[in-house]
């Protein structure tokens, strides 16, 4: 199995067999753009990308090239990028994107979207915001939530209702590992839970020099490269028929350099916080415990 999914980590770590065509999709009256495999079989599958708090589509080209290139019409709505979003506006607008791209003809008029295949991602907000959209359709196949941060209304609270299969990404030691646990803890449909030893959270945005400058951009190549490959097998596992990449949604398939985050290690991850925890909040613990 090791093998084997060393050869699958390295082939979907480059680009897939298709090229890549790019839409505006400003004839929706949305903002954002969208990514469509040129000679792909049609019917494709759809994929939705939710972008982190002050950013947009522009900070995921290459990773939303990629997705397409391995054949999944992407879309990726460029909207609610202030410092205060509204969450729930976010995910209705990713929504009404996904249904304006079912609409349409894309590319040079030969692709449309399947919406019997449709999956939605993200990445920080993105991810929150992914899973508070799958919390609100019934027709989403696959949920992806890459470093995922909290949302409100909660994606965390809403995660009981999803029966979608879901892979979770987070970072070790990252700042909102609890938000990941926590989406973890509440899924209700198949969750597959990997931890990415050498990623940062913040890393999966590409580099634009001026959020750099501010603070608010931390491009990191080896992000890039853990995720990618990652994203898009799991998207192959769970929207398409070809098996070849089914270990993506194993958890007991192992890759490189993560770790598949079981409901027994948050237990004893949270024992051992509890442990090394002040006395005080050892006992406020014990009362909301008891």
């Amino acid at each position: 199995m090791a093998k084997k999914t060393k050869e699958l980590l390295a082939r979907v770590s480059r680009r897939g067999p298709y090229g890549v065509d790019r839409g505006d999709l400003g004839f929706t009256g949305t903002p954002g753009v969208v990514f469509v495999p040129r000679g792909a079989p049609s019917p494709a599958p759809l994929v939705g990308w939710a972008h982190d708090w002050t950013r947009g589509p522009e900070h995921y080209v290459d990773t939303l090239k990629h997705l397409a290139s391995w054949g999944f019409v992407v879309v990726a709505p460029a909207s609610d990028r202030g410092l205060r979003p509204n969450h729930q506006h976010y995910a209705d607008h990713l929504s009404a994107a996904l249904e304006d791209v079912l609409q349409a003809t894309l590319g040079r008029g030969a692709v449309r979207a399947d919406p019997h295949r449709i999956a939605v991602a993200g990445h920080g907000l993105g991810g929150g915001v992914a899973a508070l959209l799958a919390s609100q359709r019934t027709d989403i196949d696959g949920v992806v939530m890459v470093f995922p941060t909290e949302t409100v209304p909660s994606a965390a609270d809403r995660a009981m209702t999803v029966d979608a299969p879901a892979l979770l990404l987070s970072g070790a030691g990252g700042v909102h590992s609890e938000d990941a646990r926590d989406l973890q803890r509440l899924w209700r449909g198949d969750l597959v839970h990997r931890r990415l030893e050498k990623a940062i959270e913040t890393g999966l945005v590409e580099r634009n020099p001026l959020l750099e400058r501010v603070g608010l951009a931390d491009p990191d190549l080896r992000t890039h490269r853990a995720v990618r490959p990652l994203l898009a097998g799991y998207l192959l596992a769970t929207l398409t028929d070809d098996d070849t990449y089914a270990a993506f949604a194993d958890p007991e398939a192992e890759f490189k350099g993560t770790v598949t985050v079981t409901h027994e290690m948050l237990d004893e991850e949270a024992d051992d916080l509890l442990a090394s925890a002040p006395p005080m909040l050892k006992l406020v613990k014990s009362f909301t415990s008891g």
